[in-house]
């Protein structure tokens, strides 16, 4: 804390005589300030020529407690002249004999003043102050780096859970469709019989009513001869009638049927007698940090390495899993996509459906938010249930929450790119502009990047550590620092073309999609490098979305393909 807490300083001479005018310099040994008049005299005068004057502006760096140093003795009103080792005091002459007289190792303060700067111990403390640093930013960066294993541990057990609970699902989906289709073939069965006999009743019926009609006839318009005869025929045609009734009866064709099934006793067992799904708990293992200042320093060094990356040139890809995402009204046309921290997927389907969809790891849809006629371009999560969109032609960005289905902030900004969040700001891409962010808490725009060369929509952006990277659509990677400085910048048109979807892993490995040629290309993190990751045959087709989550890249096709490779 600076001595500045006074902003005028006035002369004390010049006060001394009932006048006011500002100091200029200060006095330590004095204790008062001096205009440039009364520094004159100050410096020439015999009792004060040798004092040590300095500038205001250099006194009112000085820390609030070194200025309050008194220079005389409180008690006595004399000078400090010796110095007690033993009690740690400053002393004036009369103090030393009324209070001191048995203190031994006394000295004077004059010898001790003349070498207080050159002394050692003012090092000594810079070099202290200096280990402690170095310290205190090892321990912040193994506790962040702790966080980012934490944060690892968390994904990867939501994700054993979820698969666990996939295969549980999974079984348990194969004997519900058995028993269904068991449930389906014996409905069908009753069914037809039940139709069967319907067919003959049906038939019957018909028959019934020709004999109904034919009895009419005779009685109506047959003589008594054929009165007589034919009532003996009809009587033999209404008898068979009845005894096929009759038979039918018999033969179970009445009975109530009906449907029963009897659940396995092993499943009401699962449900009644897990108590848990599992368990979580913390591991603790010995910290690899050795604090340490000095000589400490020497024996004793910071052991805790940070994970290391494979070689650029040895990172590979496998795909493991591919699916399609599930169609809207028309054709999907993906053009962004995030992850949630549980690991579910937001995609924005932009021309046609105008939509967003999450969607599980395993492709299954879990939501679908539409937006009336806003196309949604690009985007990013911001916690488990808020995400931001931008729109594509539209220069807006909307907040959206995903659980309620509700728009909840529109920024009308322009933007229409890709987008990311980074720690309560979202940044993005903006046409003829650059590099643009929003302060969530306050929605303040200001411009990280200017960069009139984007001159497409599509252009997307990604963040890590203290870097942003961006593409401009064409052949060019850029990477820029947080503060807007420009680190490095690619473009090889022969190996990149028509660069769209950008990701970048903890190490800074850069990939991106080259859509003309249809690959995934790697970028070293200083940017010099690249190599080709992915091509067409693996599955890379027109595409625009793409990230990074644990050890595995996704890539989205514009119609909905989402492909999943293990990176190693």
């Amino acid at each position: 804390m600076a001595a500045s807490n006074v902003d005028v300083i006035l002369c004390g001479i010049c006060d001394v005589q009932h006048t006011s005018h500002v100091a200029d310099y200060w006095c330590p040994e004095c204790d008062e300030g001096l205009c440039s008049t009364c520094k004159n005299y100050h410096s020439i005068s015999k009792a004060s020529r040798q004092h040590g004057i300095i500038s205001i502006d250099d006194y009112k760096k000085l820390p609030v407690e070194i200025c309050k140093i008194e220079q005389n003795c409180t008690e006595h009103d004399k000078k400090f002249q010796m110095f007690c080792p033993r009690h740690d005091q400053l002393c004036c002459i009369m103090y030393v004999s009324e209070n001191h007289k048995e203190c031994t190792g006394m000295f004077l303060i004059d010898d001790a003043i003349k070498s207080s700067r050159s002394s050692t111990l003012f090092d000594s403390l810079e070099k202290t102050l200096k280990d402690i640093q170095d310290n205190i930013e090892k321990v912040v960066k193994d506790r962040e780096a702790n966080l980012d294993k934490i944060k690892q541990h968390h994904l990867k057990i939501l994700n054993d859970i979820k698969d666990k609970r996939r295969n549980v699902n999974s079984r348990l989906d194969e004997l519900e469709k058995t028993i269904i289709d068991d449930l389906n073939s014996t409905e069908t069965q009753l069914k037809l019989k039940i139709e069967a006999l319907l067919d003959k009743l049906s038939t019957k019926m018909t028959t019934i009513e020709l004999l109904k009609t034919n009895i009419m006839s005779v009685k109506q318009h047959g003589s008594d001869l054929q009165a007589f005869i034919g009532s003996k025929m009809l009587e033999k045609d209404v008898s068979d009638e009845l005894k096929c009734i009759q038979n039918l009866s018999e033969d179970d064709g009445f009975s109530q049927l009906g449907l029963k099934c009897q659940i396995d006793d092993k499943i009401t067992v699962i449900l009644s007698k897990i108590p848990a799904f599992g368990s979580i708990t913390i591991e603790k293992s010995q910290s690899p940090i050795v604090i340490g200042v000095g000589h400490q320093m020497q024996a004793q060094t910071f052991t805790a390495v940070p994970s290391c990356s494979r070689s650029f040139g040895d990172i590979t890809a496998s795909l493991i899993g591919d699916v399609k995402v599930p169609e809207g009204q028309y054709s999907s046309c993906i053009t962004g996509s995030s992850v949630f921290p549980d690991g579910r997927i937001i995609l924005a389907d932009c021309h046609l459906n105008n939509r967003l969809i999450i969607v599980q790891s395993d492709g299954s849809l879990s939501t679908e938010i539409r937006l009336s006629s806003l196309h949604p371009f690009d985007v990013t999560c911001i916690d488990d249930k808020t995400v931001a969109v931008t729109t594509f032609n539209n220069n807006k960005i909307q907040i959206i929450d995903t659980k309620n289905k509700q728009v909840t902030k529109t920024i009308n900004t322009g933007a229409g790119g890709g987008i990311t969040y980074r720690q309560g700001h979202i940044i993005y891409c903006e046409k003829g502009k650059g590099i643009v962010g929003i302060q969530l808490s306050n929605f303040k725009i200001y411009t990280l990047v200017e960069d009139c060369t984007i001159k497409y929509d599509y252009s997307y952006i990604a963040t890590s550590g203290e870097n942003l990277y961006y593409t401009d659509n064409r052949s060019t990677v850029k990477c820029y620092s947080l503060k807007g400085d420009k680190h490095w910048e690619y473009n090889n048109k022969s190996i990149i073309n028509g660069v769209t979807g950008i990701s970048v892993n903890q190490h800074g490995i850069v990939s991106v999609i080259s859509n003309t040629n249809e690959r995934v290309v790697l970028i070293s993190s200083d940017g010099k490098n690249s190599r080709t990751l992915l091509t067409a045959k693996d599955g890379i087709t027109n595409s625009y979305g793409m990230y990074f989550h644990i050890n595995n890249l996704r890539v989205v096709s514009y119609s909905g393909k989402l492909l999943k490779f293990d990176i190693a």
